[in-house]
């Protein structure tokens, strides 16, 4: 297993640092914080800048809107994703638009292969990473991790729920922005053809 690197991207360097501190306390196992703060630019563009400060670490990306994190949350995400040579990005349960994790209560167990993880929290392993490479940087907020987790499958990757991990999620806790999903849409669709 690799170390890990948690990335707080966010537009609040004290949040993120409060949010990286109660991650790291709680994640049952050894990881180096980065926050990755910056102007109001976009998630894609603010992870990737958090991701060119990793060295050979696998990357858990989490939101700033995430809390009460339940003990050992991150042992547990790193051992599912090192439960089988073929999982690349791991996820838990907690409030998403993504279905099946969307409507899914606290308390159940196992991992279940997904098409689609949402990156407000997942776990990448760095052959992963160093395969696929940065998010494409030109989808702004909203859909990098549709097509992040796209050109994971596509090289073979699977993506995996981690039903025994909850974790409180503000969904959309930095706001929509309609011009940008506007563009993301169109950008992902055009990526998409053929």
């Amino acid at each position: 297993m690799n170390p890990i690197a948690i990335i707080i991207p966010t537009l609040d360097e004290e949040k993120g640092q409060d949010v990286g501190k109660l991650a790291l306390l709680t994640a049952g196992c050894a990881a180096r914080l980065i926050v990755s703060a910056g102007p109001k630019r976009g998630f894609t563009l603010t992870v990737n800048d958090g991701i060119r400060q990793t060295a050979r670490e696998d990357i858990c990306l989490l939101n700033d809107d995430v809390s009460c994190f339940q003990y050992g949350w991150l042992d547990t995400l790193r051992r599912a994703l090192y439960s089988n040579d073929t999982y690349g990005i791991v996820g838990p349960t907690g409030s998403s638009k993504t279905s099946p994790m969307c409507s899914a209560p606290r308390g159940l167990s196992g991992v279940v292969s997904v098409k689609k993880l949402p990156f407000w929290c997942v776990l990448i392993k760095r052959s992963l990473l160093d395969g696929v490479g940065l998010l494409d940087e030109r989808l702004i907020h909203y859909a990098s991790d549709v097509w992040y987790c796209h050109q994971a499958t596509r090289r073979g990757w699977k993506l995996v729920w981690v039903r025994d991990v909850y974790l409180n999620h503000r969904k959309h806790g930095s706001g929509l922005i309609k011009a940008w999903a506007l563009k993301d849409h169109d950008t992902l669709n055009e990526l998409r053809k053929p």
